[in-house]
């Protein structure tokens, strides 16, 4: 049995803002409920001057939503991931900044010329947002994609190349 997700990430457009926290962070890791970002959770504009639905930090894996797609996750009771609330100097819109809590995997499998990876289908315990075992990747489902696609969230790009394997 096989399962496709999704990997999804910033665009990275043209003027998009892209932040800095205001405190010190350690940028090759996850970001966890205890890291100091999420109890300040201050940034300045480091580049750019458009808001879009995700903001990026500057050189980091890491970004903010929007209270537009923050309502989408929520609306569609989809669940692995975890806000909290986010200020950007100068910036008058609701940020949140984003914690990917699950994990699945470890990857199984990879075919870099074809850019798919596969994990073990029974690591997964049904969340709609993931990431795999030593990745930074932010993974969803299908419906995850779709309620982001259909609501014409910005500057988000998916990519189709994680299968789950039982």
């Amino acid at each position: 049995m096989e399962q496709i997700f999704y990997g999804f990430y910033p665009k990275h457009q043209w003027r998009e803002l892209q932040i800095e926290p205001a405190v010190h962070y350690y940028s090759f890791k996850l970001l966890e409920e205890h890291d100091p970002i999420v109890s300040h959770s201050r940034y300045k504009v480091c580049k750019g001057t458009k808001p879009y639905d995700i903001v990026p930090y500057l050189n980091w894996s890491q970004f903010l939503i929007s209270e537009r797609l923050k309502n989408v996750l929520e609306e569609g009771q989809f669940n692995g991931f975890k806000c909290f609330p986010a200020e950007i100097e100068g910036v008058t819109e609701k940020y949140y900044g984003w914690l990917n809590i699950n994990e699945a995997g470890p990857i199984v499998k990879e075919d870099r010329d074809a850019d798919i990876v596969w994990f073990d289908l029974n690591t997964w315990k049904d969340y709609d947002v993931f990431h795999l075992k030593g990745t930074y990747t932010n993974i969803c489902t299908k419906e995850v994609k779709e309620a982001i696609e259909n609501a014409a969230i910005t500057n988000i790009e998916f990519s189709s190349e994680y299968i789950g394997v039982a």
